[in-house]
C-alpha cells in the first residue's frame, strides 16, 4: 500500500536522491530545501510501505510531487515516479492530491510545465483536465516545455 506524507526540509536528500533517477537534469538537495522553503509550497512523498511479498518492490519512497501556491494560483514544480511504480496511477494520485490541496488553500488556477517528448506525462495532464496554453522553445535543454494550465473547482477536484 502506497502512503501519501507531506515533504519537508529534512526530506531534501531523498527527494533529491529520487529527481536524480527520474531526470536528465535533476534538482539539487539544496534546491530541493530551498522549494520547500518558499512561502506557499508544499510537497508529498509516495511511500511503498507494504511491499512486503516476495515479488513486491522493496519499501520505500515511490514518488514526489512538489508544488506553490500564490494567491488563487498554483503550479507544480516537480512530478516524479521511480520507474519501478510508474504505469499503475501513482502520478495521477499524487497530482490529484496536489490539485486537492491547492484547490483547499484557495487557488482556482494550477499551472505546469513538461517536455514535449514526455508523452505520458502530457497524456496524464491531459486526462485530468489540463489544457496546453503555450510553448517555451529550447526550455528543457534543447527540448521545448508545454505549458498547460487548469481550472481548479469542486467539479475537477474531489473534496
Amino acid at each position: 500500500m502506497i502512503e501519501l506524507i507531506p515533504a519537508g526540509l529534512v526530506h531534501a536528500e531523498l527527494l533529491a536522491g529520487m529527481h536524480r533517477v527520474c531526470f536528465a537534469e535533476p534538482w539539487s538537495a539544496n534546491s530541493m530545501a530551498e522549494v520547500l522553503a518558499l512561502a506557499g509550497s508544499e510537497g508529498l512523498i509516495a511511500v511503498d510501505g507494504q511491499s512486503l511479498s516476495p515479488a513486491a518492490q522493496p519499501p520505500g519512497p515511490a514518488g514526489l510531487v512538489l508544488w506553490r501556491r500564490i494567491f488563487d494560483e498554483a503550479e507544480i514544480l516537480t512530478i516524479a515516479v521511480l520507474p519501478p511504480w510508474r504505469r499503475a496511477g501513482l502520478g495521477a494520485r499524487l497530482l490529484g492530491a496536489a490539485m486537492q490541496s491547492a484547490a483547499r488553500g484557495g487557488a482556482s488556477t494550477m499551472f505546469l510545465e513538461a517536455a514535449a517528448d514526455n508523452l505520458p506525462a502530457l497524456a496524464l495532464y491531459e486526462s485530468n483536465g489540463f489544457t496546453r496554453v503555450g510553448l517555451r522553445k529550447g526550455y528543457y535543454g534543447g527540448v521545448d516545455a508545454v505549458t498547460m494550465s487548469c481550472r481548479l473547482d469542486q467539479t475537477s477536484v474531489e473534496a
